[in-house]
This record gives structure tokens, C-alpha cells and sequence, in this order.
């Protein structure tokens, strides 16, 4: 799928977080008010459990933690990337895999809740039978 070029880590021309829309549709089908029950459910447990791995990640220490946050970044970025989440995907592995200051943590951490966010939306809007709010 072609991406448009990227203006900003993860960000697209038009300000939106890169996603891979042919990985969603492959698990959530092309019709996207009739995803299939089972799957919402997978993905409602996704962001759910999603937002959980993010405040832990906020609440880790990268100055005794590193390890911990690589492994939790290295999940969390496996599971999101699964369901087309590539902006969120491209700054965890920021966090589990670049060399940052503990200082730069906290803002890497916000950048990809952010795209978490913004991500999750854009999914929501598209598909609307997931019903994300």
C-alpha cells in the first residue's frame, strides 16, 4: 500500500498518523459497517488493554526500568501493528530499541499515546461498526 510521505515521525502530508489500512481490512474485512461480532470484540479488548500497557508504560522508570520498558514497548508495538497501528508502532520502537535520555522518556511515551489516540479514531471513524468512542 503506498504511504504518503511523512512530514513528521509516523505523520502523514495531511497530519494523520500512518496506518496501514490494507492490514486492518484484512482482519476486519472491506465492509466496514459489518465487522464480524468476534472481531470487535478482539479489537475493543485490543484498545483496552492497549491503554493499560500505556500507563505503565508512563509509570516505569527508564533510568532503573530499561529493560522492562523494551519488552512492554516490544509488545504493546507487536500487538498494534497487527491491526494497521504503524505510527504508534514507529515510536515504540523508538522506545524499546534507540538510545534516549530518562528525560526524553516521559515525551516519547506522549508522543505515542498520542498517535494511539489518533490512530484509534481514525479506525473508529472508518469502521463504525467497531463502535470505538
Amino acid at each position: 500500500m503506498f504511504q504518503t510521505p511523512s512530514t513528521d515521525a509516523g505523520m502523514s502530508a495531511t497530519h494523520e498518523p500512518n496506518f496501514d489500512w490494507s492490514q486492518a481490512s484484512s482482519l476486519l474485512g472491506e465492509d466496514p459497517a459489518q465487522v464480524e461480532p468476534d472481531m470487535i470484540v478482539i479489537v475493543l479488548e485490543l484498545i483496552e488493554s492497549s491503554a493499560v500497557r500505556f500507563k505503565e508504560l508512563k509509570a516505569m522508570n527508564p533510568a532503573t526500568e530499561r529493560a522492562a520498558i523494551n519488552s512492554l514497548a516490544h509488545q504493546l508495538r507487536g500487538s498494534l501493528l497487527n491491526f494497521g497501528f504503524t505510527a504508534v508502532g514507529e515510536v515504540l520502537w523508538d522506545i524499546e530499541k534507540r538510545e534516549y535520555t530518562p528525560s526524553e522518556y516521559p515525551a516519547l511515551v506522549e508522543k505515542a499515546q498520542a498517535a494511539f489516540d489518533a490512530s484509534k479514531k481514525m479506525l473508529g471513524a472508518r469502521y463504525t461498526s467497531l463502535r470505538i468512542s
